[in-house]
């Protein structure tokens, strides 16, 4: 057994304790079960303190204990910071880092190992969840970083069951270095609430951008993308006069799997802890019916205020979806309303009158969109709520979710959707 001093030594040198310093406000923690199984000291760090004053449990696998490789007492350990983080309310941020399992404890790191999953799933909706995979991370203990809500990896890291395989794709966020990417953790939870009773931090000062287009409604610089990627959607947490909102951006294009994917998970995670979800309408469809269905399913359980802008085109399912089960839509100048296509259906209203040449075709396919596809002939048949001008597009998302924010609507009593 290593003596004291031996100990000392080894906790004074584990790399694990500069990663969380450089996390917590002013790199003070306080660390929990510090010589928990003097062998190995359970090759991980457990702590607590504050992220912009925000109260965060937090863990670290120590890559220069053992490699970080998972163990049973790693694993209890890991337990005991979920258990005091739901106790207290606060999120829970993990850094991976490890080499693989401890797998000569076999069944004992198994049940061990499920115990801690059990929890981290039991804890979400609850608490917020990041998991920052700085290195490798394979096995079982990829399933507990999946699990998180949010996933901030390196380029390089490795996330998979198989430790032969290359990163499985997954990353809310993906940074060029560890540094950057503990970074970009503490500025992901600065949007967080501490758990799902808790409100969303506020921001005393506020800049405002030009009027210019849909993403300019935002406070300047406060715009975080996530799973960047998709040239048809985008999904980023904001704020709207210093509070915290979730914005679906779709793009003009058709959304693919990723897509409803991305969206799906994000609306679910902005219902969760009741923060409002802002979507920029601009699709004529969704690549299968499946897709459409899981988006449909997500906006109309959310009870968190939603509020739609048709930026574009809102077309048949992306309308239903995103329009029709916001509690406020508004469109742009210029956006178009259809059920189908906005040719498809000019060729269906316009019948007959279309037995002219093509150049005088298109022109009155045209002026069928602009007028009676329009954003304002929607609103004058109360399809949405009001067409706005770009430059007031800002104050009216404010007075919407002014209003919104004392929204009661509680979900019909059941276990969980099945859809």
């Amino acid at each position: 057994m290593s003596n004291n001093n031996d100990i000392k030594t080894r906790l004074a040198e584990r790399k694990a304790v500069a990663t969380l310093e450089q996390f917590f406000d002013g790199g003070v923690f306080t660390e929990v079960n510090a010589a928990y199984g003097e062998a190995n000291l359970a090759e991980a760090v457990c702590g607590y303190g504050y992220v912009d004053g925000m109260a965060v449990c937090a863990f670290c696998q120590d890559i220069t204990e053992s490699d970080g490789a998972m163990s049973t007492a790693q694993a209890k350990k890991l337990t005991y910071i979920y258990e005091l983080a739901l106790k207290i309310g606060a999120p829970v941020v993990g850094f991976y880092n490890s080499k693989g399992a401890r797998l000569a404890e076999g069944n004992m790191l198994l049940d061990a190992l499920s115990k801690l999953l059990s929890l981290s799933s039991k804890l979400s909706g609850v608490v917020p969840q990041i998991s920052v995979v700085l290195g490798k991370c394979v096995g079982t203990t990829a399933l507990l970083a999946s699990n998180a809500d949010f996933v901030v990896r390196t380029e390089d890291a490795v996330i998979s069951l198989d430790a032969n395989s290359k990163c499985c794709g997954c990353g809310a966020i993906v940074e060029k270095d560890e540094a950057s990417a503990i970074e970009a953790a503490k500025a992901l939870v600065t949007y967080l609430p501490s758990n799902n009773l808790a409100l969303t931090p506020s921001a005393l000062d506020v800049e405002v951008n030009a009027a210019t287009d849909f993403m300019s409604a935002f406070d300047a610089n406060t715009v975080l993308e996530l799973n960047k990627g998709s040239e048809a959607s985008a999904t980023y947490f904001a704020r709207l006069e210093g509070n915290v909102v979730g914005v679906v951006e779709t793009k003009g294009k058709t959304l693919e799997k990723d897509d409803v994917k991305k969206i799906t998970k994000f609306v679910k995670f902005c219902d969760a802890f009741s923060i409002p979800v802002i979507t920029a309408v601009d699709a004529e469809g969704f690549k299968c019916l499946g897709g459409a269905k899981k988006v449909l399913s997500a906006y109309s359980e959310a009870t968190a205020p939603k509020v739609s802008v048709i930026t574009g085109k809102a077309v048949g399912a992306v309308y239903l979806a995103a329009v029709g089960t916001s509690d406020a839509s508004l469109a742009l100048e210029g956006a178009t309303v259809s059920p189908i296509k906005p040719e498809a259906a000019a060729y269906i209203m316009l019948g007959d009158k279309l037995n002219i040449p093509v150049a005088e075709q298109d022109k009155l396919i045209a002026e069928f969109v602009a007028n009676d596809l329009s954003a304002l002939n929607a609103a004058k048949n109360g399809y949405i709520n009001d067409v706005v001008a770009v430059e007031n597009l800002r104050a009216r998302l404010i007075s919407a979710l002014d209003i919104l924010s004392s929204k009661r609507e509680t979900a019909l009593p059941k276990k969980h959707t099945t859809l």
